[in-house]
């Protein structure tokens, strides 16, 4: 991820119920990729990108999906992301 990429709730870090997981999200479609893979599609209604992508990193939107993420394993979300498009990479 780019060191200039502005921090918001699709292009941060999140904590996992084992490890951590770094999304990257930059384009409306990588958002509707994650929303798909979150199995919360209605946060990518039409917009949606331009919203969060202003939001800050630890806001309401951030918030659930950290409780997504806190559900499952940073290796088990590391297999959907890559099933779905969605750039990430596993934190340390």
């Amino acid at each position: 991820m780019p060191s200039s990429a502005r921090a918001n709730p699709g292009n941060r870090e999140y904590r996992c119920s084992s490890g951590r997981i770094r999304v990257a999200v930059q384009t409306a479609e990588q958002w509707h990729s994650l929303a798909v893979c979150l199995g919360r599609p209605e946060l990518a209604y039409k917009g949606a990108w331009e919203a969060v992508r202003d939001s800050p990193p630890d806001g309401d939107v951030a918030q659930v999906i950290e409780e997504m993420f806190a559900e499952d394993p940073a290796d088990v979300w590391a297999r959907r992301l890559e099933g779905h498009g969605v750039p990430f990479e596993l934190a340390n």
